[in-house]
């Protein structure tokens, strides 16, 4: 390769093959990709080369244009040594492993590049060696039959290139199961989107795990089996795996296509299920391989003008046709069919006969939105189960979660209702669903086609609980509002009305000083931010976690759970009460972290105010809520530097009366916030109570 130039100009090099301008092209990349790679603006970049020597170099390449292009590998390299821009080092090489992968794509094409790629990586897995140049041998070896790789292998574009992106991509992802995922995760953007067009939201994903409910149907059992009879790219399958043990599961899928066949024994072998547990066949789930225990699918999707609801109804009953007692299915179909008004007097019967059947046992109506590549496709759930226990005869769990968007907590919600009908069914004393309704069956229009709607909007039966439940939570927290403010009138009795003794101050303004300088003279110590993946933080745990977006809503609904955090962030140290999380992006703010015993995510940081000192944690963050020097200028390429925020350096005198007010201050405020949520909470039962129509009061308008 021609010699590179100096940094920051062009010279005269020698000409290029075109070859060469293929293979140069797919290792540099441009400002911009440098900017999104680093997780910082375009012009940090530019500013990068301008202040830093070392940055790496531009390489001049014939067609394109006058743009720079940078060598990935040093970009990366850099960034690395630098610890500069905003992204984990993991995501950096995940990211730079994406960008080799989607130049080759460009050339060879997504799909081949996803199918070879996918193969070599589970060659490796399978042989427990870095693959070599004599790919073939080892595959026909390993795989004779040709069920996991082979074929795919064979039509690989270039064998040689495909051991070192299968290293560039284990190393990126630290594993070969996470590069699997990576790699089907990204086949879009790799130009092979075909791959997902089926896939759902993760949260509809979560919602199917969870009312499967493998857990509890593992208890004093060795394994089970999990069948999905349209099981597409396997999605389903693989999601069914989350904290579960791989050899405790059986899958029994069918799938048409002998390539995503493949790609589905892929996905699971690499998710840890030994190959003596998968079993892929062309059409009907192979009953010989073993029986299902709970079946996950989605029907196929039919455009709306080829579309028969009773072909539908037809694949359900097939699926029901195969379920033992106790085993369960969960189903996801187009809403015309499951649950919208039907005209065909074939469907009619069809959908009828099964609801009255027995084996269903819950039916929700899903939000929009579903199927993010159709997202004018509506569609519907539906749970069958196979001799479900007596309390549920006659009765159905009909939900309605189309109102509201399909989070975490509308997941878990939902998926709670179905749990516990499924293990208690009908008792007046029992569980009230917050998705819908137990409705008898013989109180739906099931003959007539009528759609299946529990007596409610959508939005509203979300929010609330069943209308009996909804006066006595209203009358509950209208005595714990009565409690409050007879705190707050017993807290004004003793401490007597808020005075805090302002008066005009003589003397010279107190001096500034700087975060840097408080730490310096060790009054003030910093605590690390740390870089969290995003999978070890959920809405459930032991720790609270605070980063940047929790600073900002001084407030954190994240969490994670203390033995991810010992086995995953050893190093990780958390806060104590007192101790104030900082940040600077997207605009500066402080929260004080009363509780403690949180942890800190990147790019926030934390303060620590040390023990003796006159400067208390309250008074620090009042100081720096009211700082002047935190705000970025307008076009600036930086944002404020933590240590050079600056504040008054008050007397300990001074300290010590303002941290008496902001605690008198603080106290007022906790009572009236009390109070503030409770009306707050008695106002959405009350308008909601009223928009459904099932709450009315005692009192006239003259009350």
């Amino acid at each position: 390769m021609p010699s590179l130039p100096g940094r920051g100009r062009v010279t005269k090099v020698e000409p290029f093959d075109h070859e060469e301008v293929k293979s140069m092209m797919s290792e540099l990349m441009s400002s911009g990709e440098i900017a999104r790679l680093a997780q910082v603006e375009r012009p940090v970049v530019t500013t990068w080369r301008r202040r830093y020597p070392d940055f790496p170099v531009p390489v001049p390449v014939p067609g394109a244009g006058g743009q720079l292009l940078f060598p990935a590998d040093a970009v990366l390299t850099w960034l690395l040594d630098r610890k500069l821009g905003n992204a984990a080092p993991e995501t950096l090489r995940a990211e730079r492993a994406l960008h080799t992968l989607t130049a080759y794509a460009r050339e060879h094409g997504g799909r081949r590049l996803v199918l070879s790629l996918g193969a070599a990586l589970c060659l490796r897995e399978m042989s427990g060696h870095v693959l070599t140049a004599d790919l073939m041998k080892a595959a026909r070896r390993f795989d004779p039959e040709d069920e996991f790789l082979l074929s795919d292998l064979q039509e690989a574009p270039d064998l040689a290139d495909l051991p070192g992106m299968v290293e560039q991509l284990i190393e990126g992802a630290y594993e070969a199961t996470r590069a699997y995922q990576f790699l089907l995760s990204n086949c879009a953007r790799f130009g092979w989107p075909e791959l997902g067009a089926d896939a759902l939201i993760p949260h509809l994903v979560t919602l199917i795990r969870l009312a499967a409910d493998l857990p509890s149907r593992l208890r004093g059992r060795r394994r089970i089996t999990v069948g999905d009879p349209y099981a597409g790219s396997g999605d389903l399958l693989a999601a069914l795996l989350a904290d579960q043990e791989p050899e405790a599961l059986s899958f029994n899928a069918a799938q048409p296509d002998p390539v995503l066949a493949r790609l589905i024994r892929r996905r699971l072998l690499l998710a840890g299920v030994p190959e003596f547990n998968i079993e892929v066949v062309p059409d009907e789930l192979n009953d010989e391989f073993a029986d299902v225990d709970v079946v996950v699918t989605r029907l196929p999707y039919q455009p709306t003008e080829q579309r028969d609801p009773a072909e539908d109804l037809n694949k359900i009953s097939d699926i029901a046709d195969r379920l033992g007692s106790g085993c369960t299915a969960v189903v996801v179909g187009p809403a015309i069919s499951l649950v919208d008004a039907l005209r065909d007097t074939g469907a009619i019967t069809k959908r009828a006969d099964l609801l009255t059947s027995g084996l269903v046992e819950a039916v929700v109506r899903l939000p929009g939105g579903a199927f993010p590549a159709r997202p004018g496709h509506s569609t519907a759930l539906w749970l069958l189960t196979r001799d479900p226990v007596p309390a549920t005869q006659g009765r159905l769990l009909l939900a309605d979660v189309s109102g509201a968007a399909l989070d975490q907590r509308v997941a878990e919600t939902t998926a709670e209702d179905i749990l516990l009908w499924r293990a208690e069914g009908y008792r007046r004393d029992g569980h009230d669903p917050r998705t819908g309704w137990v409705v008898p069956l013989d109180a739906l229009d099931l003959r007539r086609g009528a759609a299946l709607r529990p007596p409610g909007a959508a939005s509203v039966t979300m929010r609330a609980r069943l209308a009996t439940d909804r006066p006595a939570l209203i009358g509950e927290i209208e005595g714990r509002l009565a409690d409050a403010e007879h705190e707050a009138i017993r807290y004004a009795k003793e401490h007597g009305p808020l005075s805090t003794g302002a008066a005009q101050r003589d003397g010279s303004r107190a001096k500034e000083i700087s975060l840097g300088a408080l730490r310096t003279a060790r009054r003030v110590r910093t605590l690390s931010g740390h870089r969290l993946s995003p999978e070890h933080v959920g809405p459930q745990g032991h720790h609270r976690v605070i980063g940047a977006a929790e600073v900002v809503a001084q407030s954190s609904k994240r969490r994670m759970d203390r033995l991810t955090l010992a086995a995953e962030y050893p190093h990780v140290g958390l806060t104590e009460p007192g101790d104030l999380v900082v940040t600077t992006v997207p605009h500066f703010g402080v929260l004080l972290d009363e509780d403690g015993f949180s942890v800190i995510e990147f790019p926030a940081r934390g303060l620590r105010v040390s023990p003796g000192d006159a400067l208390t944690p309250r008074v620090l963050k009042a100081l720096l809520d009211t700082a002047r020097n935190t705000t970025r200028s307008p076009g600036a390429v930086h944002g404020t530097k933590l240590r050079d925020v600056t504040i008054p350096d008050l007397s300990p005198d001074e300290t010590a009366r303002l941290d008496q007010v902001l605690r008198r201050l603080d106290e007022r405020e906790r009572l009236l916030q009390r109070q503030a949520a409770l009306l707050a909470e008695l106002r959405e039962l009350a308008v909601t109570g009223f928009a459904d129509g099932t709450l009315t009061t005692l009192y006239g308008t003259n009350s």
